[in-house]
């Protein structure tokens, strides 16, 4: 018995190592998961002028939705579901008319395929441990003697898999927030003169931030109403939806969010952005990461 299983963990190992490399050769993990989970090779960038390296993993396709985040808040315990509660009340931060949002967005059917936003980093990363938990009782493929975790990604795999191996600034590869039948290419703020007033007191020209209303799915005649559905835009060549705006992700790294979101400008959805993050907020929500590894 003990032979079989030290044999059984070796070859485990040695899977894993060939996964650094060739993982899609190695593993085939079953539909159920890949529909939802898309696979980032490990990765070799520069970010901030310094050259990084990430291990391969797997991460969600979309934002986590909010009838997905409530799914997780139905398996809690009273106590825990109150400390992992969805705030809605923090979208007065963002809205000066935010009634409607506070009421509906998080609960009613309509908004249920949305990214969930207004949880703590706290909230985030319990999700993805009762995910960790889920995903033990299933029989996604996985080899012998090993395991998935997930987890909130890094920053650097976070801009690995927004990269999707391509040069950016974006996730599709290019400089341009519109394609080539003039529709956006994510939601973000759009700012144009009528966004621009000189401030009578200081004499200095100011920017008015307003939520945008633009086109998804490459039709003009489409509006987004402050956040659209996870499912939004083209994916990237990894098969990630909305890495650029919509709603910003929580990282690993204290504090810290990526992709701008909805209330961001063009510049501040580029993949290598940044926004701090300090607790719940309108304009930021999460996707997991879930990396493989040989049990004990």
């Amino acid at each position: 018995m003990k032979t079989k299983l030290t044999l059984s963990l070796l070859a485990a190992i040695l899977i894993l190592t060939a996964f650094k490399e060739r993982p899609k050769d190695i593993l085939k993990l079953k539909k159920t998961f890949t529909e939802n989970f898309a696979y980032v090779p490990n990765g070799s960038f520069t970010l901030d002028e310094e050259e990084v390296e990430t291990s391969a993993f797997y991460m969600l396709k979309t934002e986590v939705t909010n009838a997905q985040y409530q799914e997780f808040l139905n398996s809690l315990t009273d106590e825990e579901k109150t400390k992992y509660q969805v705030q809605g009340e923090k979208w007065t931060e963002s809205l000066s008319y935010s009634e409607p949002y506070e009421k509906l967005y998080h609960s009613h059917p309509a908004y249920e395929t949305y990214p969930v936003v207004n949880i703590t980093q706290e909230g985030a990363e319990a999700y993805c441990d009762w995910l960790t938990e889920q995903y033990a009782s299933m029989d996604i493929g996985l080899p012998e003697g090993t395991q998935i975790t997930f987890r909130l990604p890094t920053r650097e795999e976070w801009v690995n898999a927004a990269n999707g191996e391509l040069q950016g600034p974006y996730a599709w590869g290019g400089p341009f927030l519109r394609n080539s039948k003039g529709c956006y290419l994510a939601n973000f703020v759009t700012l144009g003169p009528e966004n621009i007033h000189k401030n009578p007191e200081t004499g200095e020209y100011e920017v008015m931030k307003t939520p945008a209303y633009m086109g998804i799915a490459g039709d003009l005649n489409c509006t987004v109403e402050i956040l659209a559905p996870a499912h939004s835009y083209a994916p990237n060549r990894y098969g990630l939806m909305n890495m650029n705006g919509n709603a910003a992700e929580i990282l690993a790294d204290s504090d810290q969010a990526a992709g701008g979101s909805w209330m961001s400008t063009g510049y501040d959805i580029r993949n290598e952005s940044l926004m701090s993050y300090a607790g719940a907020s309108p304009e930021v929500g999460f996707r997991p990461v879930g990396v493989i590894s040989v049990t004990n």
